[in-house]
């Protein structure tokens, strides 16, 4: 099955979309003067092959993106896929997520928090490596503004009851509506209806249980 994408547009972005990772102490970010606007700014952690990056900021123009992604192989499938539909809103890092956490951005600064499919390090030796972790959270709260929404989804069961556990133990967050975990992209829909990302979309052909969270920031 052959997935819909949004056209191309007469002209790419690609430079535009790239943002250099602040050396230590320089940062954070001056995000009006990034985007030109004082729109919300949303953050995305593991951004994977941009789906979600592409969809958001074509249906919201008037909200400013940051992803952030290690893995630099995706990191540039993103930037193409997102360059050549001409976008402004978006911007990309090339990064670890507590990096950009703590040099690139300030203190209640971004308005919502995407997390889609973290890897869930099955392994016990290795869930240290886990990003729902109380040090995240602390770096998260921090950036957040008050009433902020953070999303989580995974397909990992055991991981959804830690990322259950956690937040339900963090005073800092709470419990947003139903609502608020399922995806929301107007305009999208023929875009939306196999998935938002591209491991949603492969889990669900594989029959998989998918967990969503949504929280807010107190």
């Amino acid at each position: 099955m052959t997935l819909p994408d949004l056209p191309v547009a007469s002209r790419r972005t690609d430079e535009l979309i790239r943002l250099p990772l602040p050396a230590e102490g320089e940062g954070p970010y001056d995000l009006a003067a990034i985007f030109g606007n004082d729109h919300p700014v949303e953050l995305e952690i593991g951004v994977g092959k941009g789906r979600f990056l592409l969809l958001a900021a074509t249906a919201f123009p008037d909200r400013n993106f940051i992803g952030v992604e290690y893995a630099r192989r995706y990191l540039e499938k993103s930037i193409d896929r997102l360059g050549k539909r001409a976008l402004t809103n978006v911007r990309l890092v090339h990064a670890e997520a507590t990096q950009l956490l703590d040099r690139g951005l300030a203190d209640e600064s971004i308005s919502a928090v995407h997390v889609y499919f973290p890897d869930p390090w099955p392994k016990k030796r290795h869930h240290k490596r886990r990003l729902i972790r109380p040090d995240v959270l602390d770096r998260l709260a921090r950036v957040m503004k008050e009433g902020a929404l953070l999303r989580i989804v995974t397909d990992h069961e055991e991981y959804a009851g830690v990322i259950r556990e956690r937040l339900a133990a963090d005073d800092r967050f709470g419990e947003a509506d139903t609502e608020a975990a399922l995806w929301a992209l107007p305009g999208m829909d023929d875009y939306i209806a196999p998935g938002v990302t591209n491991f949603e979309i492969k889990y669900l052909r594989e029959g998989r249980r998918i967990h969503r969270f949504a929280y807010r920031r107190l």
